[in-house]
């Protein structure tokens, strides 16, 4: 996933997100969690985030919700703040057409706050993403730290994104949970929902080698299986119930025979969400193929085709 992906030295390639603090210290809950990048600020900002003046109950939730909008901001900072609101987009457009996206932000500090949940206790939310500064809180209460006020202030542009390709306005009609299973889906790739929404051609469903492929792919780890649904559908996430399927999976048979009893590796169409499979003779066979060509494939489809007599023929120049 581009959004969380990460350099040999573990910073955001990006910089649009970061593991959380937990995630870096392996420590705590919501360890394979991420948050927005906090990048360096200016010193205008800086003195923004310092300045404890005391303020009314109502201009601390203004300051919360709305002062980023306002603050003098440098340019690495904007160019963060530009990027949340196209990712707020591109999750929005996501959502409205049923693509559950692989978004592994926190629950408190996202997805209760678009939902605008009022029971939000910002120290569970603080110790889902850093539990030593939750253990360094002391009597606190439900003051924010630093990060929170940071996180809930880049949060704004991020909904912003979102609303301008979904009425926002809705999401407080779910709870936290809830609009995070709409937005991203089954975190598992449950392997008895994809069992039923499953259609054969070539294959009864009866045949030993469609037994070894769903055994091989019960057996996998959620790594592995998130490597088989992009595969085959070019998505790392299944809907969360047999309606939010556009289209059946489909299993193949493909009628290629071994060649000197080396068997083809399996095929993938993505854009019709189906597999082809060839009739191997033993489970074994079975896995050590399929996972040869889920590790291995770095393209869809669509973007490099060849055939067999383009492989055939090798790299041809092309003639102006």
């Amino acid at each position: 996933h581009e959004v969380t992906a990460l350099d040999q030295e573990g910073r955001s390639c990006l910089g649009i997100m970061q593991p959380t603090a937990n995630g870096e210290g392996n420590v705590g809950e919501g360890r394979d969690l991420f948050v927005f990048a906090n990048v360096a600020r200016d010193n205008a900002e800086l003195s923004e985030q310092v300045d404890r003046r005391p303020i009314s109950e109502e201009e601390a939730t203004f300051s919360r919700h709305f002062s980023c909008a306002a603050r003098c901001k440098s340019e690495s900072s904007r160019e963060v703040d530009d990027t949340l609101l196209y990712l707020g987009k591109l999750v929005g457009v996501a959502c409205r057409h049923g693509l559950p996206l692989d978004l592994p932000l926190p629950l408190g500090t996202v997805w209760k706050q678009l939902a605008r949940e009022g029971s939000v206790n910002m120290k569970d939310a603080l110790r889902e993403i850093d539990i030593l500064a939750f253990k360094q809180a002391g009597n606190w209460g439900n003051d924010a730290s630093d990060e929170l006020l940071s996180q809930t202030k880049m949060l704004n542009y991020f909904a912003e994104g979102m609303a301008l390709t979904l009425p926002i306005e809705l999401l407080s009609l779910f709870g936290g949970e809830q609009l995070r299973e709409i937005v991203c889906g089954n975190p598992e790739i449950d392997v008895e929902l994809l069992q039923r929404v499953v259609e054969y051609e070539g294959y009864t469903g009866d045949e030993e080698v469609i037994g070894y492929f769903w055994e091989t792919l019960r057996e996998m780890t959620t790594s592995e299986r998130k490597l088989f649904l992009q595969f085959v559908w070019a998505r790392n996430r299944l809907p969360m119930k047999e309606s939010g399927f556009d289209a059946p999976f489909k299993i193949q048979k493909d009628a290629k025979s071994a060649d000197d009893g080396d068997y083809p590796l399996p095929s993938a169409s993505t854009c019709f969400f189906s597999l082809s499979l060839p009739e191997y003779p033993s489970k074994e066979v079975l896995r050590e193929k399929l996972l040869f060509a889920i590790e291995n494939v770095t393209t869809m489809e669509s973007d490099y085709v060849t055939n067999d007599a383009e492989l055939g023929e090798g790299w041809q120049p092309i003639n102006n």
